[in-house]
């Protein structure tokens, strides 16, 4: 059995966002938090609160590659209203209050999506704005009410999904992130049709620990997530609304894609680990399922006679021995 986890930390390394990325991101965020609030102010408005959310938050984020681009979600908490939703104005009046004071940010248009404003840069990440008041739910809880534009106010607590996955980071360690980034660099580069936050879901439901190898840790919570999915393949958040399945509208396509591509995963996770015994041979293989970005391990069976040999000077003639 090879102990792939050194050449795992390094890819995890890999695929996470740089420091340099991360700035200019937060430059970017930071500029759309000071536009809305200063539009806000302007127009008599009470200026909102910001929370940024998402993989960002929960640092499950991992570099875009290709044409992708990075997503960061920026939070608009609207100030100054009651608990009661009739006095609250409605969805597409605040859909227009946030877009109007973004609009020019950037060079292309601010895109109006059903539950957020998005604001798309040139340099491959956009950032989506939700807009949230807070409320009561029918058991008199505080709950978050997401600005849908077609469905109105609806339940939609993402401080509350952050809480919930850092409890079990709290309880397992950094490496239950370094399998959510795993999964999301596979999915990504095998064009898996499913959402970064039903990955998180699925391996925190499944997360097998296994200290210091998180190659082991990966070949297990991917052989759990696959039996919980071939039992029942659903994906409901933990967080209110709690009865929303994930996978509710996906297609037989889909699935089938996203089981047939999770068995694939497990079998080369399996081959690498315990049929190899050379680290070239075993990340050869994992490099199908994570792409050039998986590092390679070294070649154990390289011949010291398939390096270049310096020539040996023998007086005014260059030879090498036989």
């Amino acid at each position: 059995m090879l102990d792939l986890n050194k050449l795992f930390e390094e890819f995890c390394e890999e695929i996470s966002l740089t420091r340099t990325y991360k700035e200019k991101i937060m430059r970017g965020r930071n500029a759309l938090r000071t536009k809305i609030s200063n539009r806000f102010e302007e127009k008599g408005r009470k200026k909102p609160k910001h929370c940024t959310q998402g993989s960002y938050s929960m640092h499950t984020a991992i570099m875009p590659t290709g044409d992708d681009e990075f997503d960061l979600d920026n939070g608009v908490y609207l100030q100054g209203y009651s608990t009661e939703q009739d006095v609250w104005p409605s969805t597409q009046t605040v859909h227009t209050w946030v877009k109007d004071a973004v609009n020019g940010h950037t060079s292309n248009l601010p895109i109006d999506k059903n539950t957020c404003i998005r604001v798309v840069y040139e340099d491959k990440y956009h950032i989506d704005l939700p807009i949230y008041i807070m409320g009561e739910n029918s058991d008199g809880d505080s709950i978050a009410y997401l600005a849908h534009k077609s469905k109105g106010w609806i339940e939609s607590d993402p401080k509350a999904f952050t809480k919930w996955f850092q409890g079990f980071v709290d309880d397992n360690g950094q490496q239950i992130r370094h399998m959510v980034k795993y999964l999301k660099a596979w999915k990504d580069y095998k064009n898996i049709d499913i959402k970064g936050m039903a990955i998180t879901i699925l391996v925190c439901n499944n997360f097998s620990v296994t200290e210091n190898r998180d190659d082991i840790s990966l070949l297990d919570t991917v052989t759990n997530i696959i039996d919980s999915l071939e039992d029942s393949f659903h994906c409901f958040k933990p967080v209110t609304p709690t009865d929303e399945d994930l996978f509710a509208d996906i297609s037989e396509t889909s699935k089938n894609s996203i089981i047939n591509g999770l068995n694939n995963l497990k079998r080369k996770l399996d081959i690498a680990i315990n049929e190899k015994s050379n680290e070239k041979d075993a990340t050869d293989i994992l490099r199908k399922v994570f792409g050039d970005r998986f590092p390679n391990g070294e070649d154990a069976n390289k011949d010291i006679s398939d390096k270049t040999v310096a020539p040996i000077n023998l007086g005014n003639e260059d030879s090498h021995f036989a």
